[in-house]
């Protein structure tokens, strides 16, 4: 016999009982023993109805989600002889591009825009960018210690790894994008940067998102320290020790130090890492070391209002070829401090125009002196390897981007953001004889317009626009500029 059933035959059994006493002689309704054992079952009766109706609702709940609920993680499980509650979750993706100028490729890299006259820059009006290799499959984990909630998270998607071809299978292997643990304040693993903001970011169809925008995703060790406040009202407090991946550029292809194998016009690079068409020697290869890791450390404030954060980053960038096999006048040893500064928020429209709603203003500004990489497309180039010092010239980085999200319903939104970013190019000069040009400045324009029609059921349409200005040596017949415009539709669910 179940529970259920045994807590309501007691229940039944103390309700007849209760009757018995009620119908006693009047006598032995006066009697205040009597009367206060009336009470005492009276009160029995009503915790056993409680506690038939709590069991009821728990069978009911059993049968509705197929197991025990999580109050603090809905929708997860727990595993079986565990403590720990497991849920996955993700969402399929499928991605129609069309570029009415020549292509870049499945996501908007704006600093991959060929310019104005160059090569292959005639090809026009291409419908080239179907794929549905953004869908990504996530498994999260909770299991409460004496320490706090120790939890884990392991995000995968599709989007690099090519398995097929478009003729027959359109193939991809899954990609590590974020692996990592936390126990209370700590966390270890892959997680993005504590420079960057992630809920500063807008609601855009594109991969990509706007230029200027901080976009890293790496091992590190965490710390936070979260103060309540009252009602949402939050402080957090974070540092972090990040990997470290010194970028700098050669302009006479002399240990290039691009880690990524990517020519500055956005075409693969040879396996010694030395970039495409430079002056040799290069056959040594890269020689980029990290004497340190990087530093990261974050203040954001939560509130009825949204949120601010401020973040700041140091980071080391060396080079060293060593002495074996290089040769003489060749060898280089130097390193540069590389800095950075950001401020990033979210504003809840409604604050000031209730009848505006859900309505958001999303911002983030960030630069400074060598910080390279964690400016999404600017080709990780935090310095420049002087031909003749052999010394790094740190490069200062600016960008930045601004966004407004309105929701027309409750089903529809549209999203605006306008993006920049621009570096402060050394010894132009020195670029033009050895032949390279370098990303300047790139701007970007996202416009769309979203229906979800069914819960976790996206459908858009994007316009996207942009335009990059290079420095260096620029060939006869091409500009210093290039422009890109695309249009995207998606379709989304997310599980």
């Amino acid at each position: 016999m179940n529970k259920k059933h045994k807590l309501t035959r007691l229940a039944l059994c103390l309700s007849a009982a209760i009757s018995m006493m009620i119908s006693l002689p009047a006598a032995a309704q006066q009697q205040p023993d009597v009367q206060a054992q009336i009470r005492a079952l009276q009160k029995q009766l009503q915790d056993l109805q409680a506690q038939v109706n709590n069991a009821q609702a728990s069978a009911d709940t059993i049968e509705k989600t197929g197991g025990a609920v999580n109050k603090d993680h809905p929708g997860f499980w727990r595993l079986p002889g565990t403590d720990t509650w497991m849920g996955i979750g993700g969402h399929v993706k499928a991605d129609f591009i069309y570029d009415s100028k020549e292509s870049v490729g499945p996501q908007t890299d704006f600093s991959a825009i060929p310019m104005n006259g160059a090569p292959g820059t005639d090809r026009k009006n291409t419908f080239s960018g179907t794929n549905a290799k953004q869908t990504e499959i996530d498994i999260e984990t909770h299991t409460p210690t004496d320490y706090g909630d120790l939890a884990s998270r392991v995000e995968t998607d599709f989007y690099l790894s090519t398995q097929g071809n478009p003729n027959i299978s359109n193939s991809y292997a899954l990609r590590l994008r974020n692996a990592y643990f936390s126990l209370g304040p700590l966390l270890a693993g892959q997680w993005w940067t504590a420079f960057q903001d992630q809920a500063a970011g807008p609601n855009l169809l594109d991969f990509n998102g706007p230029a200027g925008q901080v976009f890293v995703r790496q091992p590190q060790i965490r710390y936070t320290h979260v103060v309540p406040g009252e009602g949402t009202a939050q402080n957090q407090y974070i540092f972090s020790v990040e990997n470290s991946s010194p970028d700098y550029f050669s302009p006479g292809g002399l240990y290039n130090g691009n880690v990524n194998n990517v020519n500055q016009d956005g075409q693969t690079a040879d396996p010694a890492g030395c970039t495409l068409g430079r002056v040799t020697p290069c056959s040594n290869g890269p020689s980029q070391l990290s004497k340190y890791p990087d530093f990261v450390t974050r203040w954001e404030n939560d509130g009825d209002y949204g949120h601010v954060s401020l973040q700041a980053m140091a980071r080391d960038i060396s080079v060293d070829t060593g002495v074996i096999g290089v040769p003489a006048g060749q060898v280089v040893k130097t390193s540069k401090w590389g800095y950075g500064l950001g401020v990033s928020g979210q504003f809840n429209m409604n604050t000031v125009v209730p009848r505006l709603g859900g309505d958001n203003i999303l911002w983030s500004f960030q630069g400074g002196p060598g910080i390279g990489r964690y400016l999404q497309d600017l080709l990780f180039n935090g310095a420049i390897l002087n031909d003749t010092t052999h010394n790094l010239d740190v490069v200062t980085s600016l960008g930045g981007f601004v966004a407004y999200e309105h929701f027309w319903s409750d089903r529809w939104e549209s999203n605006v953001s306008f993006g920049w970013e621009e570096s402060k190019l050394k010894d132009i000069d020195q670029l033009i004889a050895d032949g390279v040009q370098l990303t300047s400045r790139s701007i970007s324009g996202h416009v769309n317009l979203i229906v979800h029609p069914y819960p976790n059921v996206t459908l858009g349409a994007e316009a996207i626009v942009g335009r990059r200005y290079v420095k260096g040596f620029i060939p006869v017949g091409q500009e210093a500029h290039g422009d890109l415009t695309r249009y995207q539709v998606t379709a989304a669910y997310q599980f």
